[in-house]
């Protein structure tokens, strides 16, 4: 684009404009030193005579012009084109060509480009230097496999835009030309593309960015590059036919994936094939499952390593990968060769904060549910991966040749025949993570090489091998873990009980390598830290401020926050002012809160707890209790 001090008119383009002008046709000039025509017509004519100014002549306008054109339409107002001819680029007939390097602006204000000729886009921009900016405009009607709506040579912005209803069959609906040496790129910003027949978005050789949009039920594929980079921001991705976000890079191309959500298409969420890194951050990736001839899967990164120098990773931050299905490796994530040449380091997938769930790989070729890895480490830091299931091994990860690191994070309830959580044909390294539950028949872990153990792992058996760290625990059984929930924070986790084994497995010195959980909560809680993924905050120990014998006792609170301790026999308890915790103990024990908001626990016996004018907490414990809540009304059981 050229700077705006180049923008100036030439004596051609004032002649150009008196001449419209004459001919009642609408100019003026924009502040910015751009021509402003603002059309009076919704027919697609071409009559310099009728004194009024049609799409299509304002569009001819800014091709001649030597400076940018800024077209206004009329509000909620739709231009259809009608004028059907054949396939010519100067924007006689069919579609909008537009032909100059200067930049073009359309303001929809709501209204809708409606294509009517058979075998036609609506939109062509040809010049590689020129730049294309639409808002407030519905697109639709295209009929081409090339660009059924726009097909652009050069740049292209598109705000508050919708495309729907094209027909591009098995081309896209938005395509960028060939442009030999570097292609356009195109942004979207709070736009929609689909409904439409083919692939949403494809550009070749250039780059995509998209904000705040929707790419749904298109076809083919949502949004696609060759050879690009593709940035995908507060943005959704959902019901396409084959497959979500799609680029290759020649291992240049970066993917970041920040703030959106790749849902239901048919086909991978993602798919980053030699596209150099890939940054998934607070994302979610879901119900992404095979369609037609492709495999399906959440997310699909295939490396590109060819020198020494040639690192890669994939980073995946605060994200769900949950409820994908895969025929073949990796239904949550599978990580391909494209070339690997030259001995470069390995290449790393790092998860952080993140939770893998409900992912199926399927098929004769199933290891990894959550996550497989034909080449490079697995790093999960914070994260959890549970109900993952692969037909093979590896319920959870599988890596065939690199290594597999786990800190704080906990492995529980995935399944598959052999190492129903972790299986991998190299080591393991872990530390204060959970290992546990297993389920499909295989026991937690399936290891070809060995197991270094930092210290603090919960196993539930003895096959993940956690003997040689400092407070390992193994064989355990059940790890005594709640379901997968909210628990906080932005990803589901599993909250460990106060009894089970991983509570406070970490000691206090060793609670500084990951200082908050997957939920950002402190490390530690208490006076030490749990091993897993999540930090629990330890109770505090209560000290009773009166103490009753074995016998039957009367306590009464004063005007502080007492705890009051009955012990074995039938006692009294009341409770003073303040916010009290009464504790029966053993026997049938009465117990009366006061004023303030108090903590009634019956204990065993057949206890009455009756709560005071406060907001109480009734337990009624073992035995037959009856429970009142308040300082009236009937008994209940509690």
């Amino acid at each position: 684009m050229l700077p705006p001090s180049s923008l100036k008119r030439t004596s051609s383009v004032c002649a150009l404009t008196l001449g419209l002008a004459t001919a009642g046709i609408v100019v003026t000039s924009s502040p910015a030193a751009a021509a402003t025509a603002t059309v009076t017509t919704t027919a697609d004519t071409v009559n310099g005579a009728d004194g009024f100014l049609s799409l299509r002549e304002a569009v001819d306008q800014a091709n001649a012009a030597a400076e940018p054109t800024v077209i206004e339409l009329a509000a909620s107002s739709t231009y259809s084109l009608t004028r059907c001819g054949g396939d010519e680029d100067d924007n006689t007939d069919g579609d909008l060509d537009y032909t100059t390097l200067q930049p073009l602006t359309i303001h929809g204000h709501g209204s809708t480009i409606d294509q009517t000729c058979a075998g036609e886009r609506s939109l062509d921009e040809l010049d590689i230097n020129g730049l294309l900016t639409v808002d407030g405009l519905t697109v639709t009607g295209g009929d081409t496999t090339d660009g059924a709506a726009i097909r652009f040579n050069g740049d292209v912005d598109l705000a508050d835009v919708t495309v729907s209803g094209n027909d591009a069959g098995t081309g896209s609906v938005l395509n960028s030309g060939q442009v030999m040496g570097g292609g356009p790129h195109i942004g979207l910003v709070d736009s929609t593309v689909g409904p439409n027949t083919g692939t949403g978005i494809r550009v070749s050789l250039g780059g995509i960015s998209l904000t705040g949009s929707t790419i749904t039920q298109n076809t083919g594929r949502g949004v696609g590059a060759t050879d690009g980079a593709m940035s995908i921001a507060d943005s959704t991705i959902s019901q396409n036919g084959q497959g979500g976000a799609s680029t290759t890079g020649q291992g240049d191309g970066l993917l970041t994936f920040t703030g959106s959500h790749s849902v239901d298409n048919g086909g991978p969420g993602l798919s980053c094939s030699a596209c150099g890194d890939l940054v998934i951050t607070d994302s979610t990736i879901t119900g992404n499952a095979p369609a037609g001839a492709t495999l399906g899967g959440g997310i699909s990164w295939s490396v590109d390593q060819d020198a020494p120098t040639d690192a890669r990773t994939a980073t995946i931050t605060n994200s769900t990968i949950s409820g994908n299905t895969r025929t073949g490796p990796g239904a949550g994530m599978v990580v391909l060769i494209t070339e690997l040449t030259n001995d470069p380091p390995p290449a790393q997938v790092l998860v952080h904060g993140s939770t893998f769930s409900g992912n199926t790989a399927t098929g004769a070729t199933g290891r990894g549910g959550g996550i497989y890895a034909t080449t490079g480490e697995v790093r999960s830091d914070n994260s959890t991966f549970s109900g993952n299931t692969a037909a093979v091994t590896g319920g959870a990860i599988y890596t065939s040749t690199g290594d597999t690191f786990l800190r704080h994070t906990t492995v529980a309830g995935n399944s598959a025949p052999t190492g129903a959580n972790l299986g991998t044909g190299e080591d393991l390294d872990s530390f204060g993570s959970i290992v546990a539950s297993p389920t499909g028949g295989g026991t937690d872990c399936a290891i070809a090489g060995t197991t270094i153990s930092s210290g603090y792992n919960v196993g539930g058996d003895t096959s993940c091998a956690f003997v040689g760290g400092p407070g390992d625990q193994t064989n355990v059984g059940d790890p005594q873990l709640g379901a997968l929930a909210a628990n906080g924070g932005s990803t589901q986790t599993r909250l460990p009980a106060g009894t089970s084994p991983a509570a406070g497995a970490v000691p206090a010195a060793a609670c500084t390598i990951l200082t908050v959980d997957q939920r950002g909560v402190t490390r530690p809680q208490g006076t030490n830290c749990e091993a897993g993924a999540v930090e629990v905050a330890e109770p505090v120990a209560l000290v009773c401020t009166r103490t009753g014998t074995t016998g039957p006792d009367l306590l009464i609170g004063w005007h502080k926050d007492d705890v009051l301790c009955g012990l074995g026999g039938n006692d009294i308890l009341v409770g003073g002012p303040g916010n009290d915790h009464l504790i029966g103990g053993d026997g049938a024990d009465l117990l009366l809160g006061g004023p303030g908001a108090d903590h009634l626990e019956g204990g065993k016996g057949n206890d009455l707890l009756i709560g005071g004018t406060g907001v109480d907490v009734l337990e009624g414990g073992p035995g037959t209790d009856l429970c009142v809540a308040g300082d009236s009304g009937p008994p209940k059981a509690c």
